[in-house]
């Protein structure tokens, strides 16, 4: 149960767990893209305001030669007082804040106008490889550190009128690579990359705040599935209390304070003898006339042994708190008819046993002296044969002592039966036999004997066989009406033995005698010992085996022997 519940809530926390990890990469994906692109959107932003900045410069500077020239100055006059004027500018619009520095670098890469923050030059010089990237594309840009600050170095080539500043003053006659300038400024990117920061530090709140609510969600997710396995788990253990109460074969009852039944199971309405249209549910305890043969109280348990229509039944009270307020009481009841008849049966058993010894020892001391009192009969008999009637009262008295002495042979049997050792006897020639020894009695009374065998053969003692069912034929030419008796024996085989039967088509067995045939001395014969079944029974119980005698639904009896296969032995 468990294994299937684990693998019931796997597959649904496997799946939330791997959209918490699509949803977590998807934003993490989707967060890196954002913070690429604002990137990229914040460097071309500062990289059009340096080309602004710089196209702005450009401008000015040509204005101011123009000015210059409309003043009436002569061309080196002009260009004398363009230096100082293009400081002043650079200084200008490096006050404004924006720019960290401006420099005019001229065809040597060499710098001829530098200005920087705070009216000091900067300790920056530009790497080699932008001029080499200025002269291929005329124009470059690379983030750089200026008086440790974050900033956006721009390059490119300067007009021709810058030239001048250089000192040259006619630009045709000069190769190509001397009438270059290259203007550069470093652009302050500490405010455009506060910005991105800022952007940067709020996207990835938001990412966390969507990793913190798939993790909750999962969580709830997981929360969740316990608690749906719980509730299953605990609905399935309602049930199977529920299947257990039913069906278990103990009745289970509860009772309020004032003897009330508030709940019932199966058993305990089959024990109580209720049925549906009276159920015991609203019913009172007291209600019950239950016959007292016991009670006692084991601590806080108080046991009773009652009897209510012919059943036993033990019952077993003990209280439970279903609230501090509210006491209740459990009744447990158990049938304990068969173990009361089981607890008869030994008593009866060792009732038997202590006669048993008991007619042991009594039979050992009389057949010695029943010997010497038989030789006396039978002297007595031989001498007085012609004498009436001392003659017949000898002849009594030696029949009575030979009755006398099968007794005790029969109790000395009953208290210590020899050792049998069963074997595979052929039950043809044990009916034979049988034929045989009772031919003489059977012709005598008029009764015939039938041998009706499905199975030829029996595992049992020779001798236990031929004596058990010699005494059961006897009992039968007794009970079988004379000049029409018929006695029949039955042989069949099933998986676990062989059924004997022996049947008559006497009188039949009243119930009452049939209840305690089996037991020793029980007769309800006028000459009878009442050893006859108990002999048989005893050597039954030696084979493993069992004697039933059936009711009598017609006229007649049958005692049905049980002899268990070699297999199926013990």
């Amino acid at each position: 149960m468990e294994l299937s519940s684990k693998r019931s809530h796997k597959l649904p926390l496997a799946l939330a767990l791997l959209a918490l990890l699509l949803l977590g990469a998807g934003s993490l994906y989707l967060t890196w893209q954002n913070l690429r692109q604002m990137q990229q959107t914040v460097f071309e932003h500062m990289l059009l305001s340096a080309k602004s900045i710089t196209r702005g410069l450009d401008i000015q500077l040509a204005e101011g030669m123009r000015r210059m020239r409309r003043q009436g100055m002569k061309s080196h006059q002009a260009q004398e007082n363009l230096a100082p004027a293009a400081r002043e500018l650079f200084k200008e619009m490096v006050a404004q804040g924006d720019l960290l520095f401006i420099g005019l670098y001229g065809p040597d890469d060499k710098p001829l106008i530098i200005v920087g923050q705070n009216k000091v030059a900067p300790k920056f010089t530009p790497p080699p490889s932008i001029f080499n990237m200025i002269r291929s594309l005329r124009e470059s840009s690379t983030p750089v550190i200026i008086n440790k600050k974050a900033a956006l170095l721009y390059g490119t080539v300067g007009q021709p009128h810058l030239l001048r500043l250089y000192g040259h003053r006619d630009q045709r006659f000069l190769p190509p690579q001397e009438r270059q300038t290259y203007l550069m400024l470093g652009l302050n990117a500490e405010k455009h990359l506060a910005q991105f920061k800022q952007y940067k530090r709020a996207a990835l709140i938001q990412t966390g705040y969507v990793f913190i609510a798939g993790f909750v969600l999962w969580l709830l997710a997981l929360a969740y599935f316990k608690r749906r396995e719980g509730d299953k788990q605990l609905v399935k253990l309602e049930r199977f209390q529920a299947n257990l109460l039913d069906h278990m074969p103990d009745g289970l009852l509860t009772l309020s304070p004032e003897g009330k039944i508030l709940a019932a199971n199966g058993s305990a309405h089959t024990l109580l003898n209720a049925n549906e249209k009276a159920p015991l549910v609203g019913r009172n305890w007291n209600e019950f006339a239950f016959d007292s043969l016991q009670e006692f109280r084991r601590g806080a348990v108080l046991w009773e042994r009652v009897k209510l229509n012919g059943i036993n039944l033990e019952l077993l009270f003990f209280q439970y708190f279903d609230s501090p307020a509210d006491v209740r009481t459990m009744v447990i009841i158990r049938d304990k008819t068969d173990i009361a008849e089981l607890e008869d049966d030994l008593n009866e058993a060792r009732r038997l046993a202590s006669i048993g010894s008991l007619a042991a020892g009594v039979a050992h001391e009389i057949r010695n002296p029943l010997s010497s009192l038989r030789g006396f009969a039978q002297l007595f008999a031989d001498k007085l044969k012609d004498e009436k009637p001392y003659g017949t009262y000898a002849k009594t008295m030696l029949e009575e002592a030979d009755r006398l002495n099968r007794v005790v042979t029969d109790l000395l049997y009953l208290s210590k039966p020899h050792e049998l050792e069963p074997q595979i006897v052929n039950l043809g020639e044990i009916c034979d036999s049988m034929n045989t020894l009772m031919g003489f009695d059977l012709e005598h009374k008029g009764t015939k004997l039938e041998h009706l065998l499905d199975v030829n053969e029996v595992y049992a003692d020779p001798d236990s066989i031929r004596q058990v069912l010699l005494n059961l034929l006897v009992n039968s030419l007794d009970a079988v009406p004379e000049g029409d008796g018929k006695i029949s024996i039955h042989a069949k085989e099933n998986d676990h033995g062989v059924w004997i039967s022996v049947c008559d088509n006497g009188p039949g067995m009243p119930e009452d005698v049939r209840k305690h045939a089996l037991e020793p001395f029980f007769t309800d014969k006028p000459k009878g010992t009442g050893l006859g079944l108990a002999i048989v029974n005893t050597i039954m119980r030696g084979h493993s085996g069992r004697v039933t005698i059936s009711p009598s639904a017609s006229p007649g009896t049958c005692v049905e022997l049980f002899f268990p296969s070699p297999r199926n032995e013990g």
